[in-house]
């Protein structure tokens, strides 16, 4: 886990959550400002430190061609992001994988809809070998949602500026 002290630190779960500078600047640069702003998404990638509380999100990947993408409404369908994850994981020995998913929303804080809780319930049952974070870019605030034993924390983070 190659933390830096450029990371970005989430608080309010009990787990540690560090983002990575680029992947948290990703984040605001895709956030749906104006009316007319389709909802933004990817794939989380980055490592959990085994017996340990800390997450490290390293990477993201964003929308592509064969994506689907709408308001308030978005299907990841390109086999971009899956390529993504393995050649992270191929690259980093097995360190870095799979760890969740984002997208934004137009509120300024944003929360969860069903469709959400139902997309995570689902990624959760999908892969029980590792802990998920869910996160959701708001306009004002960025809440990292993470899947701990069955129940959702919410770590948070207001967007400074």
């Amino acid at each position: 886990m190659s933390v830096t002290d450029e990371d970005v630190l989430f608080v309010g779960s009990s787990v540690e959550l560090r983002v990575n500078k680029q992947v948290y600047e990703c984040w605001l640069e895709h956030r749906q400002i104006k009316r007319k702003d389709k909802e933004q998404f990817g794939a989380l990638i980055g490592s959990r430190a085994e017996g340990e509380c800390k997450i490290w999100i390293d990477r993201c990947t964003t929308p592509k061609k064969k994506d689907i993408s709408q308001r308030s409404r978005f299907v990841m369908r390109d086999p971009f992001h899956q390529q993504a994850i393995d050649k992270a994981f191929e690259q980093s020995n097995g360190e870095l994988g799979y760890i969740g998913t984002w997208h934004t929303h137009p509120q300024c804080v944003p929360e969860p809809s069903i469709i959400d809780l139902n997309d995570w319930a689902q990624c959760t049952l999908r892969n029980p070998d590792r802990q998920l974070v869910f996160a959701i870019v708001g306009n004002e605030q960025v809440n990292v949602y993470i899947n701990i034993n069955g129940n959702l924390e919410i770590a948070k983070r207001n967007i400074d500026g």
